[in-house]
């Protein structure tokens, strides 16, 4: 009931995510009681930009990534527990990732699709 509240105020509040995807990602490491899902992602040459959404037993979150494919680093951009039209963008550095962490899952699932 509340994510079909949830993805109704988002599409109506953010027209572009009615054509979103809505892919959950496959989490390596067990433990974390939250599910995963890409929402969007767009790719030029190496680096992907991707919105992801994590639902858990405390909320809901939105985050904005970049993802360097070649090397594997990632990015923040930003985040919300709101929605993703109250994301603040700011561009943070480029960190490497840790094996079996959500963002690990996120970096490898959304550099697999995009390259399709």
């Amino acid at each position: 009931m509340m994510r079909s509240a949830l993805l109704f105020l988002l599409f109506l509040f953010f027209p572009r995510a009615a054509m979103a995807l809505d892919l959950p990602i496959p989490r390596s490491a067990p433990g974390d009681k939250g599910a995963y899902f890409l929402m969007d992602h767009q790719r030029k040459g190496d680096v992907a930009t991707t919105l992801h959404r994590r639902e858990g037993p405390s909320g809901v979150g939105f985050s904005r990534s970049e993802i360097n494919c070649r090397t594997m680093k990632i990015r923040d951009l930003g985040y919300s527990e709101d929605s993703p039209t109250k994301m603040k963008i700011s561009l943070g550095k480029w960190y490497d990732l840790v094996s079996g962490s959500s963002k690990s899952d996120l970096a490898h699932f959304a550099c697999r699709v995009s390259a399709r």
